[in-house]
């Protein structure tokens, strides 16, 4: 039988690559800030490595890469691309949503709540949208969309390619 992608696996493809293209650049701009944090903290003697921003900066990064290849495999209808897919959106969930909950526990009781000005609220709705609403929303369009039958039909193993 043949294949073809249909505009939605398009779609959901380029999505994948400009998505996991963004969160590769927040990685990668990550990764700087935590390796100046370190190189800083052993400049001025203190040995205390924040092994802990390493670790999620090599977690957003390697979010994006996997963004990235499973959008590429979804243009090329690859069997694999269907779970690569899946696998993303699970990883931009986490990626996305727990270093923002880590910085708010963080931050809690550095400001008092009652001194938020309307600049603070509209910078904590922007930053809770990009870091929190797209993507959990984008992981559930996924997640929807490669259980539907056509489109596992699509990317089961065995089928004949046919672009």
């Amino acid at each position: 039988m043949e294949r073809h992608r249909t505009g939605g696996m398009t779609a959901i493809a380029v999505l994948n690559i400009i998505l996991g293209g963004f969160v590769i650049l927040n990685g990668l701009n990550h990764f700087l800030v935590s390796y100046i944090l370190m190189y800083e903290l052993w400049r001025l003697g203190v040995f205390s490595i924040p092994v802990a921003r390493l670790a999620v900066s090599l977690l957003i990064l390697v979010t994006g890469i996997v963004g990235l290849v499973a959008g590429i495999g979804i243009t090329r209808l690859r069997p694999w691309a269907r779970a690569l897919s899946l696998v993303f959106g699970g990883l931009f969930i986490f990626s996305s949503v727990v270093p923002f909950a880590a910085a708010i526990v963080a931050s809690y009781g550095a400001s008092d709540a009652a001194n938020f000005t309307a600049s603070d609220v509209i910078r904590v709705i922007i930053t809770s949208t990009i870091y929190v609403a797209i993507p959990v929303l984008y992981s559930l369009i996924l997640f929807t969309v490669f259980y539907k039958p056509a489109w596992q039909a699509t990317f089961a193993k065995g089928r004949a390619t046919g672009c």
